[in-house]
């Protein structure tokens, strides 16, 4: 029976957290005309099958903390192609970026990975959104310093065994506060002002063949192996709307641009599922001349559900990039507080603004 266990640490691999777990077994039948009955066999094995999986399981009853986690941090990544540090263009900008996050109770790898490994509940998520578009729009002609900025993302790929598609679209206004200052080769970008709205999701699933087997002691000393190939499934899926507010300044020396802010995202509305599943068949193998047997079934599953991102998360954001006429590259990076631990993001961005 110790190989049913190994079935919990395929789920902790796959990422899975459970919460209600179900388990529903439905042994191989004997058909008739079999030279024994194997009823009773059966009847223990399965109440063993479901003592041992609870028992593997049961560490994995909620996985709040990670759930929230794995929230705050597909919020973060929504914020790519930012151009907050392309404050003062003229006409437009359109700018395409990436931008990857990460949200942990510490920055410590060591200690997290050891944490993980032990299948504790841990605040740690992380998320990317590979590619982003956003233009921009000076609206000066109508309200002079007022910018702005729709963006859009959208992305699937596969990564071995992973599936993962993540999509965010916006709409953000910026304000020149007040007005840029400029003496030879350095400048002050002034001060801006920023708010919009964000709405992004995230479906990330994990799903693999997996072999479970135990020996079954069957009447008159014979035995037999029974089999459950399981297909496992595992899927995280978060949503959510979120207003990020900005207030950036920064400084141009040459063709170095400096930007720096403070702000903070207010998660207006998020949901997140973690959610788990086994199916597959119940077999036997090795079985003693003249038995026959039908196929059954074992269906495990669980989940946390109806979490969300934190609903305030206030953060200082900074980026260094390169102004060479009407292109710009610029790496945006923002760190968020936290009393359970930091996040932060990073990116690329690159952008032709007139």
């Amino acid at each position: 029976m110790k190989k049913i266990i190994v079935l919990g640490f395929i789920m902790l691999f796959a990422g899975v957290s459970l919460f209600a777990l179900e388990i529903d077994i439905s042994p191989p039948t004997i058909n008739a005309g079999s030279s024994c009955d194997y009823a009773d066999a059966f009847t223990d094995v399965t109440a063993k099958f479901k003592a041992e999986a609870r028992d593997a399981l049961v560490k994995f009853d909620s996985m709040n903390n990670l759930v929230t986690a794995m929230s705050n941090a597909t919020s973060f990544a929504a914020d790519g192609a930012t151009t907050r540090n392309f404050i003062g263009y003229k006409m437009f900008s359109v700018a395409v970026g990436t931008m990857g996050a990460l949200q942990s109770s510490s920055f410590n790898i060591s200690d997290t990975a050891d944490r993980v490994e032990n299948a504790e509940d841990l605040y740690f998520g992380i998320n990317a959104q590979a590619v982003t578009v956003s233009v921009g729009v000076n609206l000066g002609l109508f309200v002079d310093g007022l910018y702005l900025t729709g963006k859009v993302g959208s992305f699937s790929y596969t990564i071995q065994d992973f599936d993962i598609s993540m999509f965010s679209c916006g709409l953000l206004a910026q304000y020149q506060l007040i007005e840029p200052k400029k003496a030879l080769l350095v400048s002050w970008k002034g001060l801006q002002a920023g708010a919009g709205f964000i709405y992004y999701s995230s479906d990330i699933s994990y799903k693999t063949n997996a072999s479970v087997s135990t020996s079954v002691d069957l009447d008159g000393g014979e035995s037999a192996t029974l089999v459950y190939n399981p297909v496992l499934d595992t899927k995280f899926e978060t949503k959510g709307i979120k207003i990020p507010i900005d207030i950036m300044t920064g400084v141009k020396i040459a063709v170095l641009d400096l930007s720096f802010g403070l702000g903070v995202d207010i998660n207006l509305w998020s949901n997140s599922d973690l959610t788990f599943k086994a199916e597959g068949k119940t077999y036997l193998e090795n079985t003693p001349n003249g038995v026959d047997s039908t196929a059954g079934h074992a269906n495990v599953r669980g989940g946390t559900t109806d979490k969300s991102a934190d609903f305030l998360k206030f953060k200082t954001m900074t980026g260094i990039g390169v102004t060479l006429g009407p292109v710009k590259l610029d790496i945006p990076m923002t760190y968020y507080f936290g009393t359970d631990g930091p996040g932060v993001n990073i990116g690329v961005t690159g952008a032709i603004v007139f």
